[in-house]
């Protein structure tokens, strides 16, 4: 027997003990319904709650589609029954017709809907009397609290979807659930409610709240349904080294009338980017929410009384748009050092720029046009430059490189960067390696990667997929092959070419379409053979959308309106050194930390 067949008998066994194991404890003693209780599952539970889920409920179970909250019904200590709830089902012709609501209303309110999307006995308590009841009651009752303390609102309505060929729906009925109607069995895809499954389902609602249908129709809001921030707040030791952080950077401001000092109006930006708080007038009312220990613990300014006072929007302008964006910068690779040492996940980084919207208006001699960054594969800034000259990509790269330990890494670089310079400063300065895309804008290079015989017998290849994602199935081929020394004229120490095919269908047309890219990299097939290539190639868009994206999505940087000299650049600057605080993956020692909602 192989050694996965025993590792499957053995897991078979254990959990046939364990399931004798719970029958006798349900043998010696009935279970008393008054003692069930329903509770949400707690944060080391959830890993066991998913896993039961998944290996009992018919459906199986991954995850919640949108917000989720895990309920498990509990007596002496043993889980009787799961109950999962999740975000409202977008669209349900049963349940819009039962509430009468217009669709300019209903998507608006769709938040104040929970979905009870599993619900589940669990087989040791399979054939306990009026369990499912006991459990749903409880769940229901506390559902809305319980969904306001998790996520920052309250719900009005439940639902739920029962299929008629395998249920009936008496615990729902049992529990004053109200049957509206049977969907036409369609399910949502790429938007659209399109794809048949030809499982019509019974759709059953219950209201939290005796006027839970008229609430929700009703066009006029109510301030309660508005998210509610739940306030962080910080530890003095954690604000007072978020300030010396910030210390390094020179204030460019005149000493006449200044209140405030460069790191405390520098820390606050940045504390209130962590917050959802965009823009000066914004971060000025997130400063004057925070408490006088904290202002305190930042250096604020003290007024006659001794109190301290935040930094007015103005000020917070005034500081943007003069310091120093090469000063802020070498802010964040001061603070990114200690945590790229700490990292054992840095073998490839990526480096690319980005055009800061709206900083050629008004901004004046010297401004920023474009910032350089470089990026873990994982998404986590190392260090960033600015580009003073439209164009300046390729050096502010170059430039940029200076500010890192790179020995032991490789550097995945887009087409802009295929040019000798860049290629010495990464192996012959740094002693990296890099790979790197090549176009039609490097013609001779590019002609020789399209003359390869790439069906001969010593190319390397390597499939990754078929893989589902954004409503397509993608399959990725990479090839592989040696490169004699001086190959190519512009590119001295290229060891290996590739050819990358990403062949894709879009699963609701059926339409196929293929792409292919070449590219060279200096690290020989024993560092880096062809499935390692198509993980540096594929992970060079960690820089797109583990950077620039999510700079504009969560901090709103194209959409800025700070146009003065140097703000649009530090905006950015200020944007990568909050980015990973406000991840899930940030650094345990990070000195910041995110607000929930």
């Amino acid at each position: 027997m192989t050694a996965v067949g025993v590792e499957e008998e053995l897991a078979i066994c254990r959990r046939m003990a364990y399931m004798r194991a719970m029958a006798s404890v349900f043998d010696r003693a009935e279970v008393s319904l008054r003692e069930v209780e329903v509770r949400p599952a707690r944060a080391d539970e959830r890993r066991r709650w998913d896993a039961l889920m998944a290996a009992h409920h018919y459906l199986g179970f991954r995850q919640f589609a949108g917000r989720g909250l895990r309920h498990v019904a509990v007596w002496r200590g043993h889980w009787l029954a799961l109950v999962g709830w999740q975000s409202g089902a977008f669209k349900c012709a049963p349940r819009d017709r039962w509430l009468g609501w217009h669709r300019s209303v209903q998507f608006r309110r769709l938040h104040l809907i929970g979905n009870n999307t599993r619900f589940l006995i669990l087989p040791e308590a399979a054939g306990t009397r009026n369990l499912a009841s006991r459990t749903l009651g409880p769940s229901l009752r506390r559902l809305s609290a319980d969904w306001r303390a998790a996520h920052g609102r309250p719900l009005e309505l439940a639902e739920t979807f029962v299929d008629p060929s395998r249920f009936r729906g008496v615990s729902y009925a049992a529990s004053n659930w109200r049957r509206v109607g049977r969907t036409k069995g369609f399910a949502r895809h790429n938007g659209a409610y399109t794809d048949p499954h030809s499982v019509p389902k019974e759709m059953f609602v219950r209201p939290l709240r005796s006027d839970a249908a008229a609430r929700l129709s009703d066009p006029v809001d109510r301030a309660e349904w508005s998210c509610r921030a739940t306030p962080v707040r910080y530890a003095g030791a954690e604000l007072r080294s978020l300030r010396d952080l910030f210390a390094a950077a020179p204030d460019s401001r005149r000493g006449q009338g200044r209140k405030h000092g460069l790191a405390t109006v520098l820390s606050i930006c940045a504390l209130a980017r962590l917050a959802g708080q965009r823009g000066p007038a914004a971060t000025e009312r997130f400063a004057r929410g925070l408490e006088q220990r904290e202002l305190r613990a930042l250096g604020a300014w003290r007024d006659a009384d001794g109190r301290c006072v935040p930094p007015s929007d103005s000020t917070i302008c005034r500081v943007l748009a003069d310091t120093d964006p090469d000063a802020l910068a070498d802010v964040l690779r001061q603070w990114a050092a200690p945590r790229r040492a700490e990292s054992s996940d840095l073998p490839a980084l990526a480096a690319d720029g980005k055009r800061i919207r709206g900083a050629n208006r008004h901004a004046g001699d010297g401004a920023c046009f474009e910032t350089a960054t470089l990026v873990t594969h994982g998404g986590r800034p190392l260090a960033s430059r600015c580009c003073r000259d439209e164009g300046g990509e390729t050096a502010a790269v170059r430039a940029l490189l200076d500010d890192v330990d790179l020995r032991g890494c490789a550097i995945t670089l887009d087409a802009l960067h295929a040019c000798a310079d860049t290629e010495r400063a990464i192996v012959d300065v740094h002693g990296a390696d890099y790979a790197l895309d090549v176009k039609a804008n490097c013609p001779d290079a590019f002609a020789q990667l399209q003359a390869i015989d790439w069906d001969a017998s010593t190319v390397r290849r390597h499939v990754d997929g078929p893989a589902k994602a954004h409503g397509r199935i993608e399959t990725r081929r990479i090839a592989a092959r040696d490169l004699l020394p001086d190959t190519f004229a512009s590119f001295a120490h290229a060891r290996q070419a590739f050819r990358v095919i990403r062949e894709r269908t879009v699963v609701k047309t059926g339409t196929p379409s293929a792409e292919t890219a070449y590219g060279i990299t200096s690290a020989n097939a024993e560092r880096a053979g062809p499935d390692r290539l198509l993980a540096w190639n594929r992970g060079h868009w960690q820089v797109e959308n583990g950077n620039h994206c999510r700079r504009d999505v969560a901090f709103g940087e194209d959409a800025s309106r700070i146009r003065a000299r140097h703000a649009p650049a530090n905006n950015a600057t200020l944007n990568n050194i909050a980015l990973p605080s406000s991840s899930t993956a940030a650094s345990a020692t990070c000195p910041m930390r995110t607000s929930t909602s």
